[in-house]
């Protein structure tokens, strides 16, 4: 078979890949409700789910890199991939604005509202409707503080986008070292954010912060969203390492690192900074 034309948009042979990814995350997502619902462990779900998404997601990626490789992706490709980033970036921004907007919603209009009826029309005539709030009948809590891991954490995003721009800069310069360096650094600092969002779980529920209230359903939908983002990124962290260390990427072929430098300044480093200021300073 002749090899294609760099004048001719390469078009892949079909593969499985999305449907076992697709059933990794109904399986991890089945595990997960078991698991908060209490009518089963989870355990087992979530564990084959996360096996199955992690080699259909490691096939997959290993399969267009091996197309990337043996030349068949030239000019078109790489404008359709970057205009595909831009609408999944898009999509990604649309996804926390979402989340955002109805915790304004949650604190701007519903909390007031409910707090300004009569106390003789109302079954809450001592709820007082101002944030932070756990809801009419939810239970008492302590708030979050921003000092110490919130406050640490915003910071290492900042460092994290730092050594994603001097990686990039290493590889213009030709410098695989840097280049390396700098993936290294950000996925270190990815796995430490993780590490220490954990402990201010562990903190959040010695302070009465559950999912049963309005405050820490918004808490952890924002906070647990975000981690999930930062593990894809680390994955792709992985990626890159690995191509970097097989010589991959040059100053005129590397959407691969752009790619995933969009995604963590977009999807991980401004969503994690406007849920820091807006959950635990506004």
């Amino acid at each position: 078979m002749a090899e294609p034309s760099s004048n001719h948009y390469y078009v892949p042979p079909p593969n499985a890949y999305p449907v076992v990814l697709n059933v990794g995350l109904f399986l991890l997502a089945l595990g997960f409700i078991l698991k908060i619902t209490a009518l089963a462990s989870g355990v087992l779900p979530m564990l084959a789910g996360a096996a199955l998404f992690l080699y259909a997601a490691f096939a997959w990626i290993a399969n267009v890199v091996t197309e990337n490789e043996t030349g068949r992706y030239h000019r078109w490709e790489d404008r359709s991939f970057r205009i595909g980033m831009a609408f999944f970036i898009f999509g990604e921004i649309a996804f926390f604005s979402a989340f955002l907007l109805a915790m304004m919603y949650l604190r701007v209009y519903s909390l007031p509202t409910l707090g300004s009826y009569d106390p003789q029309f109302t079954p809450w005539p001592d709820f007082k409707g101002v944030w932070p709030s756990s809801g009419p009948a939810g239970k008492p809590f302590t708030a979050l503080s921003p000092a110490g891991l919130p406050t640490i954490n915003a910071l290492l995003l900042l460092a994290s986008a730092v050594a994603l721009v001097w990686a990039r800069k290493g590889l213009a310069i030709a410098n695989r070292g840097q280049m390396i360096a700098g993936l290294a650094i950000a996925g270190v600092i990815g796995v430490v954010f993780l590490f220490q969002q954990a402990q201010e779980y562990g903190h959040a529920a010695e302070l009465g912060v559950t999912l049963a209230g309005a405050y820490g359903t918004n808490f952890y939908a924002l906070t647990g969203l975000h981690a999930v983002h930062v593990v894809v990124g680390l994955v792709m962290f992985t990626v890159l390492l690995v191509r970097g260390f097989l010589g991959h990427f040059t100053a005129e072929s590397h959407f691969g690192l752009d790619a995933v430098s969009w995604y963590w300044t977009f999807a991980v480093v401004i969503p994690g900074w406007l849920v820091y200021i807006y959950f635990y300073w506004l």
